[in-house]
Parts: structure tokens; C-alpha cells; sequence
């Protein structure tokens, strides 16, 4: 188990803000590569677009949301918190997006290259803020969330499910936003069944579960 107890060590606060930039990176890169982002990725870029907003406000827009869900569903005040990854994803989302790469579209072959990078590096990210006990990201609160609920510690079959229902959110938005499927694509689907394992993979690989001590 993971004691959420704030460890303001070396390792620590470099896997946190690492993971942030990480993140931001694999968001971007997937998106880039039009070959269907992660599923919540796809919320992001289809709500951006009906909202006129930048990729990172939105997110930030989604996470809050998503934030006062799991804060009512535990009653965890606490997880308040959960705005300072909150806003540094979102911030590191609109640096990748609109300082590093700016207006590159990646050709056929890099599109496969950034898919592949946007594939390790989302969970990878995710799995260094989790790694690193400070607030964790709100999907990975509402993951923990849900596992308590359902008594399991099957991560990947959880962070499935959350996946899945992000896509078909995504498919929703980009029709309200006339852009049909938007970023959605084959490879959003592909995204929504390996997400979970290879989190899984780079949580028992950095020495890190999703489970709180209570």
C-alpha cells in the first residue's frame, strides 16, 4: 500500500514534477498523431473544441469536475489538494502544445512514432505522480475511489472501465461540437485497453500501488 503521507524528499518532488511534464508530453503527442488519443484526451479536444478554449484550460475545466465528484463521493476534503496537479498538467499540456511543438503536424510514419510515445508516456507520467505521494492526479483518485467501492485492487480492469466511458463521453461532445468523432479514432480504442496494464506495469516497476493505507 501507498502511505499518502507528504515525503518532501529528492525522489519524491522530481517523479512529481517529472510526471507532470511527462504527462503533458504523452497528451500532446497523441493528440498530434490523429491516430485517436486517450479516451479523457479526447474529452479534452472535442470540449476545447466546442468551447473555443486551449487543450490545457480545458483539461483543467474537466479535471475540477471530475474533482468535486470524487471529493463528494469520499468526503475527503483533503483531496482539495488535487488542484495543484490539477493546474500544472494543464500548464504542461499548453506548454507541449503551444510552445514546444507548436504547429507541427507529424507525417505518416512520425504519426505511429508519436502514437507510440503518447502511449508509454501517459501512464508513465501517471504512474510517477502516484509514485511520488503527493496529490495524485484526479483520474487516479477516482480510480483508488472506485476500487474501495468495489472492494477490488484490480487496477487495470478499473482504469479500463473509467477509459471506456471517457470515449463514449468524447463521441457525445464531438457531435454537440459538430466534429463528429473528433480526436476519437481506432487508436483511442486501442488506448482505453492498454492504459490500465502498462499503468499497472510502471506502478509495480517504480514500487508504487493505487491502494491507500485507511
Amino acid at each position: 500500500m501507498i502511505d499518502r503521507k507528504l515525503e518532501y524528499t529528492f525522489k519524491n518532488i522530481s517523479y512529481y514534477f517529472l510526471g507532470f511534464f511527462i504527462l503533458g508530453m504523452g497528451v500532446t503527442t497523441l493528440l498530434r498523431s490523429t491516430l485517436g488519443a486517450g479516451a479523457w484526451d479526447n474529452v479534452t479536444y472535442n470540449l476545447s473544441v466546442l468551447l473555443n478554449l486551449t487543450l490545457g484550460t480545458t483539461s483543467l475545466v474537466i479535471a475540477v469536475i471530475l474533482m468535486i465528484i470524487v471529493i463528494g463521493g469520499t468526503k475527503k476534503w483533503r483531496l482539495l489538494l488535487m488542484i495543484i496537479p490539477i493546474i500544472f498538467v494543464a500548464v504542461a499540456i499548453d506548454l507541449w502544445d503551444i510552445v514546444i511543438l507548436r504547429d507541427y503536424k507529424p507525417e505518416i510514419f512520425m504519426q505511429i512514432v508519436f502514437y507510440i510515445i503518447g502511449a508509454i508516456s501517459i501512464p508513465l507520467g501517471l504512474a510517477l505522480i502516484i509514485t511520488s505521494k503527493f496529490p495524485a492526479f484526479v483520474f487516479d483518485e477516482l480510480m483508488i475511489m472506485l476500487l474501495k467501492i468495489f472492494k477490488t485492487d484490480k487496477v487495470a480492469l478499473i482504469r479500463v472501465g473509467i477509459e471506456v466511458f471517457g470515449i463514449l463521453l468524447a463521441i457525445a461532445i464531438g457531435f454537440a461540437a459538430g466534429i463528429g468523432f473528433g480526436a476519437v479514432n481506432y487508436g483511442s480504442i486501442l488506448m482505453a485497453i492498454i492504459l490500465g496494464p502498462i499503468l499497472s506495469f510502471f506502478l509495480k516497476l517504480l514500487g508504487g500501488t493505487t491502494n491507500e493505507k485507511t
